[in-house]
């Protein structure tokens, strides 16, 4: 009973935890958000990975640092309590939750595996300037151009792109697949995708969030392409013009881990379109955009913050006082 109970408490503590922070975080982007309109687009996505990636990595920590250390300490092995089914619910929804994010993880893994040994079969290596990854050639009906895989990211470029676009235009899209490498989005993506998965039947709290996240990830690589300059961004509004013409009717890319130029839905193109043209328009902006391998002021300040509370949370009657949380809360349950 006393691991069981200790297994419980900890679950259910993760989804409590996790599903709280995880409505503080949206009520926080609700109220940064006006105030961070006029930033970058960079800017605004670190804000939004760091809102949505805190929840569940703080939930973690208090159960870890300080949930379990107490019951370990201070409650009795021959524990008589029992563990309730209100507990049991909770615990249970809160290991499906962590279950799915696993299994999520690996499918993806092993989806995008399968796709780059599919195209790599057919795929041709071709040089082209300004990649910062592997680049190659396919044959696709979908005028894919995208780059795939997270640990060892490989460019992808369907052939009748190259017959589509001026070099002009072929430049400012590399640069903006550059954006995603950068920037690690595919990291992040799967990164947020495990972490909406971890809430299971609440994930709600967490879509929102991830989808600003996707739209501002493509609009921070528009600006990264646009920071050569007004040409650049005339050419990347271009082709984003140029590439959605040429999706056949009904056709969307199976992309389990990657990036996409034209980004995870069509519904933003217009925006990213309009805002290419500011960008060309007012080249100072552009050029305040010319890296994405940001600084992570907020997720570093978290960091620091539960190095400084450690020794707090450490004290015997923080923990002393944890229990008798854990105590009145398993009553209550039962």
């Amino acid at each position: 009973m006393y691991l069981l109970l200790g297994t419980c408490l900890a679950l259910s503590a993760l989804l409590a935890l996790n599903a709280f922070a995880s409505v503080l975080a949206e009520l926080a982007w609700r109220a940064v958000a006006p105030r961070v309109a006029h930033r970058s687009a960079a800017v605004r996505a670190r804000l939004l990975f760091a809102l949505r990636v805190s929840p569940p990595a703080l939930a973690a920590a208090l159960v870890f640092a300080l949930l379990l250390p107490a019951y370990l300490l201070y409650e009795p092995h021959d524990t008589g309590e029992r563990v309730g089914a209100k507990l049991l619910l909770l615990a249970a929804v809160s290991a499906a939750g962590v279950l799915l994010a696993c299994w999520r993880v690996a499918r993806t893994w092993l989806a995008t595996r399968r796709l780059v040994g599919d195209w790599m079969r057919h795929a041709e290596p071709f040089t082209a300037e300004g990649a910062s990854v592997p680049a190659y050639r396919i044959r696709h009906r979908f005028p894919v151009i995208a780059v795939i895989g997270v640990l060892r990211p490989r460019l992808f470029i369907a052939t009748q792109i190259f017959d589509a676009l001026t070099p002009g235009e072929l430049a400012s899209a590399l640069a903006h697949e550059r954006g995603h490498v950068e920037a690690r989005d595919n990291l992040k993506r799967a990164v947020l995708q495990a972490g909406q998965d971890a809430l299971l039947v609440l994930a709600p709290l967490g879509r929102s969030l991830r989808r600003e996240w996707q739209r501002e990830s493509e609009l921070a690589a528009d600006e990264f392409a646009a920071s050569a300059g007004p040409a650049a961004a005339l050419d990347l509004a271009s082709t984003i013009v140029k590439i959605s013409r040429l999706i056949p009717a009904g056709a969307t890319p199976t992309l389990p881990a990657g990036a996409h130029l034209l980004g995870e839905a069509d519904d933003g193109l217009s925006q990213r379109v309009r805002a290419l043209l500011r960008l060309a328009s007012s080249p100072e902006h552009a050029r305040a955009s010319k890296s994405l391998r940001a600084r992570r002021p907020l997720l570093v300040a978290l960091g620091l913050c539960l190095c400084a509370a450690a020794p707090l949370l450490a004290h015997p009657e923080v923990l002393k006082a944890t229990h008798d949380a854990i105590e009145r809360i398993v009553e209550h349950l039962n």
